[in-house]
């Protein structure tokens, strides 16, 4: 049986939704830092730190969504978590811009990477958002 539209829970879609394209993100990543775009003398500088970030950012997902919010001290700790997940996507963005200058990757490459982490972060911005709005009150208590 299905479910009306209108009657679907859309906040944990979208929670889901972030676990998906993080998912993606990862499977891309690991497809790129495996092959040979990065010269031998390159991979364990620069597809380490590429590898680092894109992984930092799933596991604060992933770990934020473990959290069940029952206190301040929970809301805060899974708020800290996608904010952290923010800024590894930030750092993972910045870094494939940064061989994209070196010319390691082409504009298409880097477009369709750059892509899949910009969405990835849209989504965990609007999952922040979201959980700010629903832990008000936690954060508001003494």
């Amino acid at each position: 049986m299905s479910v009306r539209k209108n009657d679907r829970n859309r906040n944990s879609e979208g929670k889901l939704q972030v676990i998906e394209y993080s998912k993606n993100l990862i499977k891309y990543t690991h497809d790129r830092v495996k092959s040979d775009i990065f010269p031998k003398s390159e991979r364990w500088m620069t597809a380490k730190n590429i590898w680092d970030m894109c992984i930092g950012a799933h596991t604060s997902i992933i770990r934020a969504n473990a959290i069940r919010v029952d206190s301040r001290i929970d809301a805060e700790q899974r708020l800290l978590l996608e904010k952290e997940a923010i800024g590894y996507l930030d750092a993972l963005i910045s870094l494939l811009d940064v061989i994209h200058v070196l010319g390691m990757i082409s504009d298409d490459r880097c477009d369709f990477w750059t892509g899949l982490a910009t969405d990835t972060q849209n989504l965990v911005k609007a999952w922040l958002k979201s959980n700010r709005r629903e832990y008000q009150s936690y954060l508001t208590q003494e």
